[in-house]
């Protein structure tokens, strides 16, 4: 794109030389492994690795035999996760993914942007309370049946919106491009509609699930724009959802904010609700009582009763803080940390009495 036009047209021949697909890159990483010793989940590993050339995979395998597999056992690489949960990875391998680390923040092209979240709680479909004509398996089977659709997940946060793009990718068996504001807007005019063209180019030649976290930022209703280039933005959106050939998610807590025309485009509406009296018992069981039923007394039921905004979001803080702490927290104290997330939230707040009124 910084060649002029005038050289470009006068080439015979133009050949554009992408990232490999998923399927490619396995024989790409093992072709270029040829004499290392490394393991299939290593190999794996790589090739999950949007953007890896055969040239950075050399000149990690060159690194490693410089520094020597003595000093490889005292490097540990930062932010890394052993290969798999059984085997331990040896310190070739160790080499090689640190300097592949640095080499994506070097060149600006980091693989991590978004890992994957740390699940505290236990996931269960059972547990979400949503709004939809159709039931979230009959969803997933048409998806995988069809390989496209496009979903809007709304409503409160903590709600499982985002779990659930990631349960539905899980389901297909298909990898899961997570994107927010931050990765698309740009302070220049025209380079934001650029980005949000190359998500969807790399989410089709990932055949990944897209989800776009916060949607409200790019599809909000354009009789409200004050710029031109807030048109545009939602313009562009709305032309690569409609191109779009794979499985779009898209997550917002403000439907109301969002274009009628992208509310068109969506196959599947479905809203997210706080949790139901008989789902906060249940998640309570589950997170607090160690699945023990026996333990659920009269005063929890009644005190989970009263929190009508609960959601599983609000369960995953306060075990976060058991995680944290490295305390397994009691029922009653796990039942008052729910209370204090629970009047925290906007709704409850603002449903409080004031002054003399109770």
């Amino acid at each position: 794109e910084q060649i002029d036009p005038a050289f470009r047209r006068r080439f015979a021949y133009h050949l554009e030389l992408k990232s490999p697909p998923p399927g490619a890159r396995e024989g790409v990483v093992r072709k270029t492994l040829e004499g290392v010793e490394v393991s299939d989940a290593f190999v794996a590993k790589l090739t999950a690795r949007k953007g890896l050339t055969p040239a950075q995979i050399r000149t990690a395998v060159r690194f490693a035999g410089l520094v020597g597999t003595d000093l490889a056992e005292s490097v540990p690489v930062e932010g890394a996760t052993a290969v798999s949960d059984s085997v331990e990875a040896s310190p070739v391998e160790k080499l090689i993914e640190r300097q592949l680390k640095n080499a994506d923040l070097a060149l600006g092209t980091r693989t991590d942007a978004h890992p994957a979240r740390r699940m505290v709680t236990q996931y269960d479909l059972s547990m979400l309370n949503i709004e939809s004509r159709f039931d979230i398996p009959r969803i997933v089977e048409a998806l995988k049946a069809r390989g496209h659709g496009s979903l809007c997940f709304y409503g409160a946060p903590g709600t499982g919106k985002t779990a659930l793009g990631e349960h539905i990718a899980a389901a297909l068996e298909k990898p899961l491009i997570i994107k927010q504001a931050s990765d698309l807007m740009s302070k220049y005019v025209g380079e934001t509609e650029q980005q949000m063209a190359a998500m969807f180019r790399e989410a089709e030649s990932e055949k990944a699930v897209l989800l776009l976290d916060e949607a409200d930022s790019f599809l909000q209703d354009r009789r409200g724009a004050q710029r031109t280039y807030e048109v545009t933005e939602v313009n562009e959106m709305l032309q690569g959802m409609e191109r779009y050939n794979g499985i779009f998610v898209c997550t917002t807590n403000l439907l109301d904010r969002l274009d009628q025309a992208a509310l068109r485009r969506f196959t599947f509406k479905i809203k997210f609700k706080p949790l139901t009296p008989a789902q906060r018992e249940k998640m309570f069981e589950v997170e607090a009582l160690a699945g023990d039923a026996t333990l659920l007394t009269a005063e929890i039921r009644s005190r989970l009763a009263l929190m009508d905004q609960l959601c599983p979001g609000d369960f995953a803080a306060v075990k976060r803080q058991s995680v944290i702490l490295d305390a397994e927290l009691g029922a009653l104290e796990f039942l008052e940390q729910l209370e204090a997330e629970h009047r925290i939230k906007p709704e409850v707040r603002e449903s409080r009495g004031m002054g003399f009124l109770q």
